[in-house]
């Protein structure tokens, strides 16, 4: 289960153990509330605008997307045209493109790829993703090794992710897009804005069922969110971290390591594929400010 991201401190009174035990015993029964909301029937959804990117998803789903529980979701996966199977098998061929690249350690091709890899995510604007494209520039001799280098950190949940300080190693949701294809196990998931604030939409419900203090909730429960209006699950008993501040990028690492720990062991009991989670908390994390309806 995930680490802390810090050596603990022990208290006084030698709490620090009782804690670390409790936290532990959450993260798993917040797995078992994932994997019952993957068949439940929780509903949810959200206006899908009629005008920008999202026109043409709009016309398909008259202007309103919905789901119930989370495997529907899968079921009503859009992006770029295409349902998930679709989208599936091209993530499948750029994960074995980058893959066979780094193993080769050739930079030139694994540069292609990344720039292909952007393009299919939306994210190859060169002035909205400035740092990220001279991030790659300025490493493009030792690309290969880098990204084996920060899939390797995060996925050794004892690793500090320290290197992640925005010059050695950069992490944001273009970067969660690359380290997850360039893992050969395919455990490390994308973990972009609405993948964030849909796991803090079903923690917010998980706290409030359970009538959980905001003092009592597993620091690794605490999604760091987009701080967009419509990707924010905050209620009134828990408030989440926002994914961009000063250490951003240390920040959105663990969230990626926390994330795919996390849900790879839904995904097991649900026996589904951890990208199948993924792309329903993808869905579902359009908006989850809404009240959902009931």
């Amino acid at each position: 289960m995930p680490s802390r991201p810090h050596a603990p401190t022990l208290t006084p009174d030698g709490q620090w153990e009782h804690r670390a035990v409790r936290n532990h015993e959450q993260i798993r029964e917040f797995c078992q509330f994932l994997v019952r909301e993957w068949g439940g029937n929780r509903h949810h959804s959200y206006a899908v605008p009629s005008r920008g990117k999202s026109r043409a998803w709009s016309r398909t789903v008259d202007g309103k997307w919905s789901a119930v529980g989370l495997a529907d979701a899968v079921s009503k996966y859009a992006w770029s045209g295409k349902n998930f199977s679709e989208n599936k098998a091209e993530l499948d061929r750029f994960a074995t493109d980058l893959q066979s690249a780094i193993q080769r350690d050739s930079n030139n091709d694994v540069c292609a790829i990344l720039r292909a890899i952007m393009h299919w995510g939306g994210v190859d604007n060169k002035y909205r993703q400035k740092r990220t494209f001279e991030w790659i520039e300025r490493n493009a001799g030792e690309i290969s090794a880098k990204i084996s280098n920060a899939v390797d950190l995060i996925k050794d949940e004892r690793a500090s992710l320290e290197s992640f300080d925005g010059v050695n190693l950069i992490m944001n949701s273009t970067m969660t897009k690359i380290v997850s294809l360039a893992d050969p196990e395919q455990k490390l998931v994308i973990y972009d804005g609405r993948v964030g604030g849909a796991l803090g939409f079903f923690v917010a419900r998980f706290t409030e069922e359970r009538e959980i203090h905001r003092y009592d909730i597993a620091d690794q429960l605490l999604f760091a969110v987009d701080r967009d209006a419509k990707r924010t699950p905050d209620t009134n008993r828990i408030h989440f971290p926002a994914l961009f501040g000063k250490t951003r990028d240390l920040c959105h690492a663990s969230m990626v390591r926390w994330a795919s720990q996390l849900i790879w062991q839904v995904a097991k009991e649900c026996q589904a594929s951890p990208r199948e989670i993924e792309a329903a908390l993808f869905m579902w994390g359009y908006n989850v400010a809404e009240e959902p309806e009931h």
